[in-house]
């Protein structure tokens, strides 16, 4: 499943023996391992299914779990006002978030979002962010999702992992269903755990990002004036003041 952010200003996933028994994961993408996952799949669900403020709500969700692309995505939808009212101010905060990492993407738009605001929307929008950042920050985010990650891990295989090459594990998710050799599993979880490690400690960019359409009723509350990936020309100095 190819991940995708909102584009900017555009129209816009033992008992018995119990080695040697299956283990059923349901994991929608997955939920189990990975809640910041599944809950931006749930975003994007609600997104092409035009619910904005489920949406948003999935992904807020998902940026309690270290998202960054859901982090991103709730700064979109409210600095744009995306199916929902506009608010710049919480939107910048959201993007500052999503920015800690340094994603070129990210860091770029709340630059480009943060010198749409006043001064007085620069001091709330700190303000903001600070309370954002305790919840929702990289430090504590981070830390979060690992040990979410390690309870879901000794849960599933006990306190000793020795064994886990004689589970069969079988997903709902990306797998298609199909039985699952155990150490095969856990090593695919483990890669996308240090997917989401380099994620938030390292340098990344998104790459090519695509467009995203958006359904006329999503523009009903929209801003007006839309981030674009340019900054605006200087003013020039004649210009009269009101």
């Amino acid at each position: 499943m190819r991940t995708r952010y909102l584009w900017i200003g555009l129209a816009l996933a033992w008992s018995v023996s119990a080695a040697a028994m299956p283990y059923f994961i349901s994991d929608d993408f997955p939920s189990r391992f990975f809640p910041g996952k599944y809950f931006e799949s749930k975003g994007q669900f609600y997104l092409r299914n035009k619910d904005y403020r489920a949406a948003v709500e999935m992904f807020e969700v998902s940026g309690y779990w270290a998202d960054k692309i859901s982090q991103y995505n709730v700064g979109i939808m409210y600095f744009n006002g995306i199916g929902i009212p506009v608010d710049k101010v919480r939107g910048v905060a959201w993007l500052r978030v999503a920015a800690q990492t340094h994603d070129d993407l990210a860091e770029h738009t709340f630059q480009l979002a943060s010198a749409e605001l006043n001064a007085e929307q620069r001091t709330q929008a700190e303000v903001l962010w600070q309370e954002l950042d305790a919840k929702y920050g990289d430090k504590v985010s981070l830390r979060r999702a690992l040990v979410r990650y390690q309870q879901d891990l000794a849960e599933v295989g006990g306190s000793h992992l020795g064994f886990v090459g004689n589970v069969t594990v079988t997903t709902a998710g990306d797998n298609g269903g199909l039985p699952e050799i155990g150490s095969v599993y856990f090593d695919r979880m483990n890669k996308q755990r240090d997917e989401l490690i380099g994620q938030i400690t390292g340098h990344v960019t998104v790459g090519k990002v695509g467009s995203l359409p958006v359904a006329a009723a999503a523009k009903a509350n929209a801003s007006q004036t839309p981030i674009t990936m340019q900054p605006a020309p200087a003013k020039s100095s004649n210009v009269e003041k009101h």
